[in-house]
C-alpha cells in the first residue's frame, strides 16, 4: 500500500522521491498512546532525514506515517480510488472491491498510511497497481477470457487491450518505479532479483486477524 501513498504525494506536486522526512525510531499515533515501529524497531538507517526514495527501498514505516498525516485521508482516499478501490472488477468474473477506510481518526490514519488498520485489498488489485506503474500510469482492463469459440470453432468473441483509467501521470509511474527498482537492487526486496533482468517491486504485510500470523505479500514487474 505504500505505492499508494506514494502515488498520492507525488501526483500532489508537493513531493518528490528526493523529499525528506524525520527519522526517528518510532512515532507516536496522534491522540493515542501506541507508536509505529520500523520493523527493524530501528530508525531506517543512520540518518536524522531520509528521503521518499530511501523509505521506500528499505520499506520504513514511520516517515509514511509521516506523510499520509502531512497529505490527509482525503487526497489518499482519492488516490485509491483512482487505482480501483471500492469499484468491483469484472475478468469477467466479479472481484471483490478492495477497500479504504473512511471516518478516520488521525491516529487511524497513521496506520491506514502504510496499509493497516482497515485497510483490505486483493492480489488483483495491487496487481493493477504495479501494472499501472509499470505502463507509464495506464491501468488496463483485466480479462482471464482470451476467446470465446463455437462448437464449430469459430471464434464468437476475443476481447482487444482496453484501457480501464489512467490513476497516475507518466511521470509519477516513472518515480516509483525507480523507487522500486532500488528496493530490488539494494533494498528490502533483494531476493527478486533476477540475473540478466532489472526488476521492480514491493514487500508488503498483511494482518490477519489478532492471534493470526502475518501474510508476506510482494507485487512486482521485470
Amino acid at each position: 500500500f505504500k505505492l499508494v501513498l506514494a502515488a498520492a504525494a507525488l501526483e500532489s506536486g508537493e513531493y518528490t522521491n528526493q523529499s525528506t522526512f524525520d527519522n526517528p525510531v518510532s512515532v507516536k499515533l496522534p491522540n493515542s498512546t501506541s507508536e509505529v515501529f520500523n520493523s527493524s524497531r530501528r530508525a531506517c538507517g543512520s540518518k536524522t532525514e531520509v528521503t521518499l526514495m530511501y523509505a521506500m527501498r528499505f520499506s520504513c514505516n514511520v516517515p509514511f506515517v509521516e506523510l499520509g498525516l502531512a497529505l490527509g485521508q482525503d487526497r489518499l482516499r482519492a488516490q485509491a480510488e483512482l487505482f480501483g478501490f471500492g469499484k468491483e472488477i469484472r475478468v469477467p468474473m466479479i472481484a471483490t472491491p478492495s477497500i479504504f477506510p473512511e471516518e478516520m481518526d488521525d491516529a487511524q490514519l497513521g496506520l491506514s498510511s502504510f496499509g493497516q488498520y482497515d485497510v483490505r485489498v486483493s492480489p488483483l488489485q495491487m496487481a493493477l497497481i504495479s501494472a499501472s506503474i509499470a505502463n507509464g500510469g495506464l491501468m488496463m482492463q483485466p480479462n482471464l477470457i482470451e476467446s470465446v469459440i463455437s462448437p464449430n470453432l469459430s471464434v464468437i468473441s476475443a476481447p482487444e487491450p482496453e484501457v480501464l483509467a489512467q490513476p497516475i501521470t507518466a511521470a509519477t509511474a516513472d518515480a516509483i518505479k525507480k523507487m522500486m527498482v532500488q528496493s530490488v537492487t539494494k533494498g528490502v526486496a533483494s531476493n527478486a532479483s533476477v540475473s540478466g533482468f532489472k526488476v521492480a517491486g514491493k514487500t508488503g504485510t498483511a494482518e490477519n486477524g489478532e492471534g493470526e500470523r502475518v501474510t508476506l505479500w510482494f507485487t512486482g514487474f521485470a
